[in-house]
């Protein structure tokens, strides 16, 4: 545990000098920043009962009133930035992390221009999140549907060739849908003795197949899945999905190494999904 908050502190400062100093400028330096978030974080571990260490996914950074206003206005994007980085250093930790790092800034009259206080908590139970999640299977899942596909919103096709395809909003899903009322990691198609099975993972919109409410559902070829606002097809066919929907691709491309950024909605949005 000693090392990892070793590692969390070290990656954290990497952050901090490399792209937010100048913000946080003399009064705080980027070991004493990174040392309070990686404390905080830290402190707020949690296990499941398979004995998962997930980090905490909200965070509160208190500052004087003048050191907060003067960060705000010199980066209005200060906390979407410190929420990336609190993900990518929780998971190269090798921490879970249940939705992305939500970030808030706070001002208290307290505090010297040179103090910072850093709280973090956990937005939803580790222990609810992951019975939600499927168990896996103790038998094979069998060969995969031939030519199964969804179609997406009737506009795109999106192959189904793995065993099993995250849904969400999420920007590691297999199958991101830009949607405000989509949970970041919204359902699941898990493959089962030869057929895909759609799990709602706790969601907060819930998913539907043919109009009907369903925690998880086996899926056949013209199903209806209602994800929220989005509408997916599912499909079978020998001959792959059909010419007049085009392939899948996401609403905006995965962020590649090193890129922090990010769109503002994922971030400030205060719906617990």
């Amino acid at each position: 545990m000693k090392e990892q908050m070793v590692r969390l502190e070290r990656q954290l400062e990497s952050l901090i000098e490399s792209s937010l100093s100048r913000l946080f400028g003399e009064q705080l330096s980027a070991n004493v920043v990174a040392g309070h978030v990686a404390r905080a974080m830290a402190d707020s571990i949690k296990r499941d009962d398979q004995g998962r260490v997930y980090a905490p996914d909200q965070y509160a950074l208190t500052l004087h009133p003048e050191a907060a206003q003067e960060l705000l206005s010199r980066a209005p994007d200060l906390a979407t930035k410190l929420a990336n980085g609190l993900f990518t250093a929780a998971r190269d930790c090798g921490y879970h992390v249940v939705r992305e790092p939500h970030v808030t800034l706070a001002a208290d009259p307290t505090l010297s221009p040179r103090e910072i206080r850093v709280v973090a908590w956990h937005s939803t139970s580790p222990l609810d999140f992951t019975k939600a999640m499927p168990k896996e299977e103790k038998t094979s899942p069998g060969k995969t549907p031939e030519g199964a596909f969804l179609i997406v919103d009737g506009q795109r096709h999106y192959p189904l060739d793995r065993p099993v395809i995250n849904i969400g909003r999420r920007l590691d899903n297999q199958l991101i849908l830009d949607d405000p009322h989509v949970s970041r990691t919204h359902a699941q198609l898990r493959l089962r003795q030869g057929r895909y099975v759609i799990f709602d993972l706790g969601s907060t919109a819930g998913t539907r197949v043919n109009g009907r409410p369903v925690k998880q559902h086996i899926l056949r070829p013209g199903d209806v899945i209602s994800i929220a606002d989005v509408r997916l097809v599912y499909g079978e066919d020998p001959g792959g999905p059909p010419d007049a929907t085009p392939a899948y691709t996401p609403p905006f491309p995965p962020r590649p190494a090193g890129d922090q950024r990010t769109r503002t909605s994922d971030w400030e949005s205060d719906e617990q999904t």
